[in-house]
């Protein structure tokens, strides 16, 4: 199953093969960017459609990539599941779980 942290790890290798500074800098960006705004307005992101989920996956989008979660009320916290480029099929990627 993939993971966000699976997720992340693979952007920064992928960007560390032309600029390893930038990859660090960029995975920062990403897990700000998820961090300043899920923790204030969790509801902000887009629901996902077309999802076969008992619960209702969100997306957060930071330039090219999306980071799919889930807004847990009771626990009141905010749980990332993937991250992705944009260009890539959530649907394929997910297809096992």
């Amino acid at each position: 199953m993939p993971s966000a942290r699976a997720g992340l790890l693979e952007i920064g290798q992928y960007i560390a093969l032309d600029n390893p500074v930038r990859a660090i800098t960029f995975i920062d960006e990403i897990t700000q960017s998820i961090e300043k705004t899920l923790s204030i307005f969790p509801f902000s992101g887009k629901l996902v459609e077309g999802l076969e989920f008992d619960e209702q996956i969100r997306v957060w989008p930071y330039e090219n990539y999306n980071s799919y979660y889930l807004v847990k009320e009771v626990q009141q916290i905010v749980e990332i599941l993937f991250v992705f480029n944009a260009s890539r099929n959530i649907k394929n990627l997910i297809a096992d779980l």
